[in-house]
């Protein structure tokens, strides 16, 4: 397997150069390494590459319903079997609780767990920041309550595949605090609209992102105003841009099914240029915070920052800064002069909107966030066209994308999904929030204390809210030098994965495990292991627990067997060495391939 064969190699390399990890993963770390270098990284995969059906032609799937009623339950003889179920849960949800979740999904079926998932509210994080503020003396909420309130909805919200969605088309849509300069409401409330519109018309999210103070900090179009060659001002560019290369259509044009289309010369056909981008950034101009007054011109750039409702309200339009002028935009379409603010943008929002790139552009990348990191054309075409539309004439519904990406053949399909061209990694936050949920995490007042994984070495090199740059934390077609690239695989999520990042989380997990949580006071997410611990005595019985709740139970034959020779050369008399026998189990588990790539 291409995607764990490459991650074993990067384990055996640190071991070679006789890299040192902390002392304070002590002897069980040592051991835990030492099986993994000792044993390889064959075994129990497949080395044949899956042939991916080509269906392109099929039509797209009807939207799952949402109110009414729920859809029937399979009759007991067509339930899903539970490698696939538990596989739906890791490719939808930031983790499995227990077995009987995945038996839930079998009873359910998967029509009737997306329309339960469709239908789950989510609790929104301006609320937990407006519960939290108080904690402080000025009673003004921080950065870290947004990162909390992020984390609280991952571990604890009933709307997983609401959040799981949410993070991903964050990664595509990308603000990021790293500066760090974003206001905590302004963080939180753009998380709040991306879960109210993770299941909407991505037409829709693509204007409240427009006009969410947020993004316009982050990517200056708040306050770009009209050419005034005086002043040597001109309509900020940023943002224009980036909608463009980023979260809509990228740098060439694109076929259904994702592949780029080539001109005469062979090569790649550009989707726009400069004219475009300063159409576009003409476009948007006029645009400032929620408070000010257009009939005060003046009063366009004095905003008070402090004011937290001018983070929470979409920006105001300015006639008065906005460029007059034609803009030309996408595909021939020129806006004419004299058009309001209002009408540009909108205006603008529906020629990209309406570029047949969207679909297959982030149809892909929503695949790869949530299933595969090189979904085959037919598939990415399978969804495009689901984009394009849902089954009733709608274009852009987010509901029906999701749905098919995850019932797709090439989602469900667990044949498919022993392929060595199959499977992504899974990302380090996606690792930790899988630990915390299995392992029942919990802290005493209810909240958590999870604020800064970004450092590669004593962290995850990964954090919401956290990202680099616009670019995110990786790129989509970023491929690993080595066999992955020689195989002209993308792996986007390798990216992040360095020497320093692969020692530095064996550190991070061996900590969690054997300290038995996360963070200080009483918001440490203390971890519960005495349900794994009551079946530490058999190791045949605790290693399929852990297959169960975090293989989505496709564990290798050499990580069984590496795990059976691991427990069985601890002592297991006692309550404290089943807890030893547990906490070793897990930091195998942390760095095992095929836990860190997801199939």
């Amino acid at each position: 397997m291409a995607y764990a064969g490459t991650l074993m190699q990067a384990h055996l390399d640190l071991n070679t150069k006789g890299r040192t990890m902390r002392a304070a993963l002590g002897a069980m770390a040592l051991a835990a390494v030492l099986s993994l270098a000792g044993c390889g990284g064959g075994g129990g995969g497949s080395d044949a590459t899956a042939s991916n059906p080509d269906s392109s032609g099929t039509t797209p799937p009807p939207t799952s319903a949402t109110g009414g009623s729920a859809p029937a339950r399979p009759a007991p003889e067509d339930r899903p079997q539970s490698t696939d179920a538990a596989r739906l849960l890791t490719q939808a949800t930031f983790g499995i609780t227990s077995v009987g979740e995945i038996e839930a999904v079998r009873t359910d079926g998967y029509e009737r767990w997306l329309w339960t998932q469709f239908n789950t509210p989510a609790a929104l994080h301006t609320r937990y920041l407006d519960a939290q503020k108080g904690r402080e003396k000025n009673r003004k909420a921080t950065e870290e309550m947004s990162y909390e309130a992020v984390w609280q909805q991952w571990l604890t919200g009933a709307d997983q595949l609401r959040a799981r969605t949410a993070f991903a088309l964050g990664q595509i849509l990308v603000i990021s605090n790293i500066a760090p300069d974003i206001r905590p409401y302004a963080m939180s409330s753009y998380m709040d609209l991306l879960n109210r519109n993770a299941f909407g018309n991505y037409r829709t999210l693509l204007r409240e992102v427009t006009l969410h103070p947020a993004m316009g900090y982050y990517l200056n179009m708040i306050e770009s105003e009209k050419d005034d060659e005086v002043r040597g001002i001109h309509p900020n560019e940023n943002y224009a841009r980036e909608v463009l290369q980023l979260f809509s259509i990228g740098l060439v044009q694109l076929n259904i099914d994702g592949t780029p289309k080539v001109g005469t010369d062979g090569k790649p056909l550009a989707t726009y240029g400069e004219a475009q981008v300063k159409g576009f950034a003409k476009a948007f101009s006029g645009w400032t915070f929620a408070s000010q007054n257009p009939s005060q011109p003046d009063s366009f750039h004095d905003a008070n920052e402090e004011l937290d409702a001018n983070w929470t309200t979409p920006m105001r339009a300015f006639a008065s800064a906005h460029s007059p002028e034609p803009k030309a935009l996408l595909n021939g379409v020129t806006l004419p002069a004299g058009q309001t603010p209002e009408k540009d943008l909108e205006d603008a929002i529906d020629v990209i909107f309406n570029h047949p790139n969207v679909g297959p552009f982030i149809g892909r990348q929503l695949i790869q966030r949530l299933v595969t990191s090189n979904p085959s054309p037919a598939y990415i075409a399978r969804v495009a066209r689901t984009f394009n539309d849902n089954g009733s004439g709608v274009r852009g519904d987010l509901k029906a994308v999701v749905r098919a990406i995850l019932l797709d053949p090439e989602a469900r399909d667990v044949s498919l999904a022993a392929g060595d061209r199959y499977g992504k990694q899974r990302e380090p936050v996606a690792r930790f929030a899988s630990f915390l949920r299995a392992l029942g995490a919990k802290s005493r007042n209810g909240i958590n204390s999870i604020h800064y994984l970004d450092s590669a070495d004593n962290g995850l090199g990964q954090s919401p809210l956290l990202a680099p740059s616009v670019f995110n934390f990786y790129s989509p077609n970023f491929r690993q030098p080595g066999a992955i690239a020689r195989a002209g695989l993308f792996s986007p999520e390798f990216q992040i994965t360095t020497e320093t990042s692969v020692v530095g989380s064996l550190n991070f997990f061996a900590d969690l495990f054997n300290s038995e949580g996360y963070g200080d006071g009483n918001s440490r997410l203390v971890l519960d292991l005495k349900p794994l611990a009551a079946l530490a005595a058999t190791p045949s019985a605790l290693i399929d627990r852990l297959d169960a709740l975090f293989f989505a139970q496709q564990m290798r034959q050499s990580t069984r067997a590496r795990l059976t020779r691991l427990l069985e050369s601890l002592p297991g008399t006692s309550e404290y060495e089943l807890s030893l026998r547990v906490k070793a189990a897990l930091i195998v588990v942390s760095m095992s391939p095929d836990f860190v790539i997801q199939k």
